[in-house]
């Protein structure tokens, strides 16, 4: 497993923190944010191999971070956590080379998809 850096996106501190000790024990750079325009400025300044964002966060108005990503030329993954109910998967979807993966809340489901993230992206490139 190699070593990840990922932004955690929550609805609020308590929700974004919650997934962020989902990788208590995993060897992960974390990064927490609760603001949409914070997770834009930190998206520009920083690298990162994949963004978790709450389903719910995605029902916001501000939320834009598949066209913000897009109109800047960043291509960072988002997993979409809990949306399986919400409708998000109609219509938050892979658009121009951006990946959009929808897991269910389950803490397991999501160490599984993240810790394997590393070794299918070296498959894609080695393949």
């Amino acid at each position: 497993m190699q070593r990840q850096r990922i932004l955690v996106l929550g609805l609020d501190r308590d929700a974004a923190y919650a997934i962020r000790n989902i990788f208590e024990f995993e060897r992960h750079d974390i990064d927490v944010c609760t603001e949409m325009e914070l997770a834009r400025e930190v998206l520009i300044e920083r690298n990162y191999d994949l963004v978790i964002v709450d389903a719910r966060v995605c029902k916001s108005e501000e939320f834009d971070l598949v066209d913000f990503q897009l109109d800047r030329g960043l291509d960072t993954p988002i997993i979409v956590l809990g949306s399986e109910n919400t409708g998000l998967r109609r219509s938050l979807r892979s658009r121009q080379g951006l990946e959009v993966v929808h897991v269910d809340l389950d803490g397991h489901q999501l160490l599984e998809t993240v810790n394997t993230w590393s070794e299918r992206e070296t498959a894609e490139v080695s393949g």
